[in-house]
């Protein structure tokens, strides 16, 4: 059978894949979920980069950056677009820049080239090599604002991606040195977009250039060309609507409004310029566009990201979309260079396959390509669950990766690999800077004007410095805002009606008017802000227990969740409570009374049974108490139309962390809660994305993540905010600094007492664990040679493949010897070795940093504290194995969504990988 056809060849020797020669049994458990992130051999090691700056504000420049101008001034070949005769343009019959209309290109021109006043239009992409599914900054500048009758400036771009153009076998040519506009993504319309609007169509609408060429062949009798443009797909299948209309969101097989990462209407600013962050995406994302090379599947190694910029007046002659050739001759080009989404790597030796936390997923497969080329063995990583990770180190010649401590009955030896971190990621339009309004100074904490104007530019339109405590957390993860409780209605739940004091204490209505938010965020996040509790992951991962740990070792976010009153007197929502008050025992009678009342009058879903909740929950990553439900909607004769909303359906749960930042990015609420009468069977569906200037979403995620999709992440800091601290390499690497040495030998948890002042306190230390007691010679060699590339090469930041992507920070010189000393152990390897005493070197810790948590306290049924018990992190000295110690508490499981269904969440997890590899598969309902 033929190879699918691509743009590009390699390796032109025989290539081998010997199937059925898997390294280890555990083969027939990870092969279901195996991520073989299989590529080709990269280029020699780069030093660090620029771009490895990442940090909470979000945005991030390499080293590939591009800028682009309108007139072409010192323009690479393949981003120059003549504007003249020699820009000939595609479907017009040969027609070139010249034919447009004179109008049309005068103005162009004057709100553009370079005698606008402004120096000319430029364009700046801050990634154009070795690109994934994520994020680049768009920026331009220069631009005339062309002011409209009310002032405001009408100058915009519409930004999107197109995959090339077809040669004459109509398959992708890779000489092309331009796109056509045919196989752009576009028309689906952004979230700035107005679907009703041709100018954020694919239409043409009668576009003399159309007249005698193919397009206009394609639709003979329509003398308006109301017909928008096809969309070739890179498999070469085109798709067109025939009956006028345009090609919307429900028509394009392709892509969609909620798929698609086009601009419908970038904006300039007063100044002439303006900066957004723009998803690309490879061909797992957009299969219509198929970028990165894949062997199984059309695809192309190059893409291009197009610009083509408009004003008032341009709209005015010709309010057709930007493929229209007339606008299609205005536009900037930018070449796009992917990384290979999966290739086969030429070596004859038996596939390595790993598993293990998903927070290293994007660090591995940027290591697995030069392990390939250098250390000359096929490696495969499978993302699960942390505890089945750590259950896998059962089977013999296993490599987990792993955060905490496998079961105590595995002589198991730890070897540092990455330094990650769990982030709060965030995509909020800054209300407060979209306009200057007579509220805004009182709304938004502004002294003056001119505080109003630096912000404005600083902030670009996103809100880059949130600040979060750890009892701000709690509160978002427990419903316990009145704009939080739907689906409940007042009615079901009279406890969450606004402004109501018929329980004593009103509720508060949003964080943004809680004091404790206001005190430490003064700016506040403007009157639209309007945040719901985090995107979160239903994997249950040794990432969401490190969150609970921070939130249980802060006094004041544990007595929140014990029931006891916050400054203000706000109290949680009654159905997270543990009821327990350890805190406030001089008002426990009184609040337990409270809570009480108000779980008895709220009207709960048939079969709910209610029991206090225990922290951490023993199978769910974040619980979700199903409380509260909306009314199902009843046809006339008593049928149900529509079923009840449940909490699940409103905060509903996505696969793992990095599919939490793609819906972030993508301003996805995770909500399953938009009716679909059409659907079969009918069924609720994702709810849209949100809007520009209406986007208000958070995320629990991996710091890789957000730095892939250069997302702003909070702070985090003390209950008073006068230490705040944000995730980057040097504060990661202070907190690893600050890791306490736990009971089992060579494994690290961090600081009970966060140091705020310069270190993140969800910086996670992961290992790659190996059973000695099971660890062929053979394979415990191989370890070494992958441990010694990821300790050396693996640790150089930067965006090239074999580099240490940005969102991890290298490892520090004490974790670093322990590599040295556990990749000489396994050098040392002649077979399976019996369990030994636990004498292997402990972490250094340097000196003032304490080895035990700072307080204990006793345990009440059903309550949280402070003891190792209620800290997952550390093992204990004595007692249940240091996996138990993971898992200490429970919550009823008729009251919470998840705990039960653990495994099969991790199996489910196992097999999206599979089914999608090389990317994590994004599972939620569309």
């Amino acid at each position: 059978m033929p190879l699918p056809w691509n743009t590009r060849r390699v390796h032109t020797g025989t290539r081998q894949r010997r199937a059925g020669r898997w390294a280890s049994p555990l083969a027939a458990t990870a092969a279901m979920g195996a991520l073989l992130l299989l590529s080709l051999p990269p280029g020699s090691a780069a030093p660090a980069v620029p771009g490895t700056d990442w940090g909470p504000a979000g945005s991030m420049v390499s080293d590939t950056a591009a800028t682009v101008a309108w007139d072409n001034t010192n323009n690479a070949p393949d981003s120059t677009v003549p504007r003249g005769a020699q820009q000939q343009l595609p479907h017009t019959a040969g027609k070139s820049y010249n034919d447009v209309d004179k109008r049309l290109r005068d103005a162009a021109a004057a709100a553009f080239g370079p005698g606008n006043g402004r120096t000319g239009l430029s364009l700046t992409v801050s990634q154009t090599r070795n690109l994934q599914n994520q994020s680049v900054t768009v920026s331009f500048s220069g631009a005339d604002p062309a002011a409209g009758a009310n002032g405001a400036s009408t100058s915009y771009l519409q930004v999107f991606q197109c995959w090339g153009k077809p040669g004459a076998d109509n398959k992708p040519d890779p000489a092309a040195t331009e796109p056509d506009p045919a196989t752009c993504q576009f028309g689906a319309t952004g979230l700035d977009g107005d679907i009703s609007n041709t100018a954020h169509q694919r239409s043409l609408l009668n576009d003399p250039l159309v007249r005698g060429g193919d397009w206009e062949a394609a639709d003979p009798v329509s003398p308006t060309m109301n017909l928008p443009a096809p969309f070739k797909a890179v498999t070469g299948e085109q798709t067109r609507i025939a009956d006028g209309f345009n090609l919307s969101e429900y028509r394009n097989p392709f892509f969609n409004r909620t798929t698609t990462n086009e601009f419908s209407r970038f904006l300039s600013s007063e100044q002439g310029s303006g900066s957004r962050t723009f998803e690309v995406q490879s061909g797992a994302e957009a299969s219509g566009l198929g970028c990165g090379h894949r062997p199984d599947a059309p695809s192309v190694a190059k893409c291009w990201l197009v610009a083509v910029p408009r004003t008032a007046a341009m709209d005015a002659i010709l309010p057709a979309g930007p493929l229209a050739p007339s606008l299609w001759a205005m536009r900037l080009q930018v070449p796009l260079q992917f990384q290979d989404v999966a290739a086969v790597c030429p070596t004859d030796q038996a596939a390595t396959l790993s598993v293990g936390s998903e927070a290293l997923s994007a660090a591995m497969k940027s290591w697995i390509p030069a392990v390939c080329d250098t250390k000359k063995f096929t490696l495969g990583f499978s993302p699960l669950a942390d505890l089945q990770a750590r259950t896998q180190l059962q089977q013999p010649d296993t490599l987990a990766f792993i955060t905490r401590p496998a079961p105590a009955n595995v002589n198991a030896l730890y070897v540092p690999t990455a330094l990650a971190g769990v982030v709060i990621a965030m995509t909020i339009d800054n209300a407060c800077t979209a306009s200057f309004t007579p509220y805004t100074l009182a709304d938004c904490g502004y002294r003056d004007k001119a505080e109003w104007e630096a912000d404005k530019a600083r902030s670009a339109g996103l809100v880059r410095d949130l600040k979060l405590n750890a009892r701000l957390l709690a509160k978002l993860l427990t419903q316990s805002y009145v704009q939080h409780t739907a689906p409940a209605a007042a009615a079901d739940a009279p406890f969450t009606k606004p402004g109501s004091t018929s329980y004593g204490q009103p509720m508060t209505y949003s964080i943004q008017n809680d004091p404790e938010f206001r005190s430490l965020n003064p700016k506040g996040l403007g009157s639209s802000g309007n945040v719901s509790p985090p995107v979160v992951e239903g994997l249950r991962s040794d990432a969401a227990a490190a969150v609970w740990d921070w939130l249980l070792n802060d006094k004041d976010a544990r007595a929140f969740l014990n029931g006891c009153p916050d400054p203000s007197g706000m109290t949680i929502n009654p159905f997270y409570s543990t009821r327990s008050y350890g805190e406030c025992q001089e008002q426990a009678t009184t609040l337990d009374q409270l809570a009480g009342r108000k779980i008895s009058e709220t009207k709960t879903p048939d079969g709910f049974t209610y029991a206090p909740v225990s922290y951490p929950s023993e199978g769910a990553a974040y619980p979700q108490v199903y409380w509260a439900q909306g009314q199902a909607i009843r046809n006339g004769d008593g049928t149900i139309d529509q079923p009840a909303l449940t909490v699940g359906d409103q905060y509903a749960r996505v696969q793992d962390m990095a599919a939490a930042a793609q819906n972030t990015v993508r301003a996805q609420p995770a909500a399953t809660t938009a009716w679909c009468a059409d659907c079969s069977p009918p069924a609720y569906k994702s709810v849209p994305r949100q809007e520009y200037g209406s986007r208000s979403i958070l995320s629990i995620t991996d710091a890789a993540s957000a730095a892939k999709f250069q997302l702003p992440t909070a702070q985090l800091c003390n209950v008073s905010g006068a230490q705040c601290i944000g995730a980057t390499t040097a504060s990661m690497q202070a907190a690893a600094a600050q890791f306490e040495s736990t009971e089992v030998p060579g494994v690290a948890r961090p600081a009970a007492a966060p140091d705020y002042a310069k270190a993140y306190p969800l910086t996670l230390p992961i290992y790659g664990a190996v059973n000695l007691a099971s660890v062929s010679q053979t394979q415990a060699a191989t370890f070494a040679r992958l441990f010694s590339y990821i300790s050396t090469e693996g640790q150089k930041p930067g965006f090239s493949s074999g580099m240490l992507p940005p969102g991890y920070a290298p490892l520090t010189p004490p974790l670093l010897q322990l590599a040295a000393t556990g990749i000489q152990k396994l050098q040392s390897v002649s077979g399976p070795q019996q369990t030994e005493p636990a004498t292997t070197q402990l972490l250094p810790v340097e000196s003032g940093t304490s080895g035990n948590v700072s307080s204990t306290m006793p345990v009440t049924a059903g309550s949280i504290s402070a003891t190792t018990d209620a800290v997952p992190a550390a093992a204990p000295a004595a007692g249940p194995a240091p996996a138990a110690a993971i898992v200490p508490g429970r919550t009823a499981s008729t009251s919470s969504a998840w705990p039960q269904y653990t495994l099969a969440i991790g199996l489910a997890a196992a097999l999206a990988s599979a089914a999608a590899a090389p990317l994590l598969a994004r599972g939620r309902r569309k």
